[in-house]
């Protein structure tokens, strides 16, 4: 297993992007809108890190948004802070793959209080359908 370092390039105020399917959005009726639920923050049940999109080196490569939800349909794109996942006691990484150099990770024990508090202060990029 990879160990992960906080990376120190990628500011605080930097978006992270992250892909929400369908059955991660709710309804909820005190806000009037669709919202993540907290299960859109966890890790991968295989024990990877949450994956995340930095959203300066998708618009960098020319990309945008649309570029971010290809091959995933019905998709939302949520967004959360560098800065928000460090006071949530979360490193944040790059770790580019061959077909997107925007991959990172978020890496850290996600609690329910820490994947509630994001799921909260999420901002959606791109909201569902």
């Amino acid at each position: 297993m990879n160990q992960y370092e906080d990376d120190p390039t990628i500011a605080d105020h930097a978006e992270l992007w992250r892909r929400i399917p369908p059955q991660w959005f709710v309804l909820d009726r005190n806000l009037g809108s669709m919202r993540p639920t907290s299960q859109a923050f966890q890790d991968h049940p295989n024990g990877t890190p949450m994956s995340v999109l930095l959203a300066d080196v998708v618009r960098e490569s020319g990309r945008g948004t649309t570029a971010a939800l290809v091959g995933h349909k019905g998709f939302a794109l949520a967004a959360i802070t560098a800065g928000l996942c460090r006071q949530c006691s979360q490193k944040v990484a790059r770790d580019p793959k061959p077909d997107e150099p925007a991959h990172g990770v978020v890496v850290g024990k996600k609690s329910d209080a820490v994947r509630r508090r994001l799921a909260r202060e999420a901002q959606w990029v791109v909201p569902p359908g």
